[in-house]
C-alpha cells in the first residue's frame, strides 16, 4: 500500500486541513484501516480501492472511527489520484464517481497540463430565511462590531441561514478589513447558534469578484476553521439566487489565521434546482509507504 498526507484547499502552497490518503490494491479489514488512521493521527484519513476506470470506493477512519464522508479528505484523495496518474487527464475535467457510506457523490476532476483542482458535489442549497432586527443586534455584538458593518455596500443583504447538509447562519460584512479585524465572542457566537439551530456563523465579504470568509463554530467545537467546503458551497447558493456572483467562484479564507485557503465553487442550475460543487488543490506534506 501507498499513499501521503495531503492539505486540502490550500492556497499558493499554504494553508488548508491536513488528511491521509491510501491507496489499496486490494481490500483491507475495518480493524486495520482503524490502525493504521490511529497511526497517521489525522482528523480523518481517506482508503480507495479502484473498482474500474470511473469509480472507486472510498472508506474514511478518523484515529478512533469511521465516519460517513469527510469533504476535505476526498478533496486530498482524488487530487491525489490526479498527481498520481490514477486518474489521467490534460487540458479537461474528468468526471468520476466515489461510492461512501453517505452514497454515490459525483467528482470532476480538473486538468491542464496536470491535474489543477478536484470539485466534490454536494447537497442542492436550502434556504431557511433572513435574519433581521434583534437578531442581527445580537449577531453583530456576538462578531464584537457595530450592527452598520453587517452587509454588503450596496446590496440590501442580510444574514441568512443556509444548508447544503449544514445549517450556517451567512454573515456578511461590509469589506475586507471589517473582516480581518474582527474579535469575536466565541461563548455569544455559540448561544445564537444554539437558538438558531446552526452549527456556527460563515462571515463574509466581497472584495473585486472574490469571497472573503471566516468560518466560527464553537457550538461544535471548532473556534475558527481556515477552509470550510460545505459552508462556502451553500454562501456561493445563497449570492448565486441573488444574483451577485457567477456560477463559478474563488473563496479565500484563514487569512486572518495565517493559514491561507483557497475553496473553489461551482454551481450548475438545472430546471431552478442548483447543483453546487465545492473543491480545490491540495498539496503534497509526505509520502507513505505501508
Amino acid at each position: 500500500m501507498q499513499g501521503a498526507i495531503l492539505k486540502s484547499f490550500t492556497y499558493e502552497n499554504q494553508g488548508g486541513n491536513g488528511a491521509g490518503v491510501i491507496l489499496l490494491d486490494k481490500e483491507i479489514t475495518e480493524q486495520e484501516k482503524q490502525n493504521i488512521a490511529a497511526k497517521i493521527g489525522l482528523s480523518e484519513t481517506a482508503f480507495i480501492l479502484q473498482k474500474d476506470e470511473g469509480n472507486f470506493d472510498v472508506s474514511f477512519f478518523t484515529p478512533v472511527c469511521e465516519v460517513d464522508l469527510c469533504g476535505h479528505a476526498t478533496i486530498a484523495a482524488f487530487y491525489y489520484l490526479g498527481l498520481t496518474g490514477v486518474i489521467k487527464g490534460k487540458n479537461e475535467t474528468k468526471k468520476v464517481c466515489q461510492k461512501t457510506n453517505a452514497g454515490e457523490l459525483g467528482i470532476e476532476v480538473v486538468f491542464g497540463e496536470n491535474v489543477e483542482y478536484v470539485l466534490m458535489q454536494q447537497q442542492s442549497p436550502t434556504f431557511f430565511g433572513d435574519l433581521k432586527g434583534e437578531d442581527v443586534q445580537k449577531i453583530a455584538s456576538s462578531l464584537n462590531t457595530e450592527e452598520g458593518n453587517i452587509g454588503l455596500d450596496g446590496v440590501e443583504i442580510y444574514p441568512a441561514i443556509v444548508s447544503t447538509g449544514l445549517k450556517d447562519i451567512m454573515v456578511p460584512v461590509k469589506s475586507r478589513s471589517i473582516l480581518n479585524g474582527l474579535n469575536v465572542n466565541l461563548d455569544e457566537i455559540r448561544e445564537v447558534s444554539v437558538e438558531k439551530d446552526v452549527v456556527g456563523y460563515h462571515v463574509y465579504t466581497v472584495d473585486n469578484g472574490t469571497i472573503y470568509a471566516r468560518n466560527f463554530a464553537p457550538k461544535v467545537g471548532i473556534d475558527e476553521e481556515c477552509a470550510t467546503g460545505t459552508s462556502n458551497g451553500a454562501l456561493c447558493g445563497l449570492l448565486y439566487t441573488k444574483k451577485l456572483i457567477s456560477d463559478h467562484m474563488e473563496i479565500i479564507q484563514g487569512e486572518s489565521m495565517n493559514e491561507t485557503s483557497l475553496i473553489n465553487v461551482k454551481i450548475v442550475e438545472k430546471n431552478s434546482v442548483l447543483d453546487v460543487y465545492v473543491g480545490g488543490r491540495a498539496t503534497i506534506v509526505e509520502t507513505i509507504i505501508i
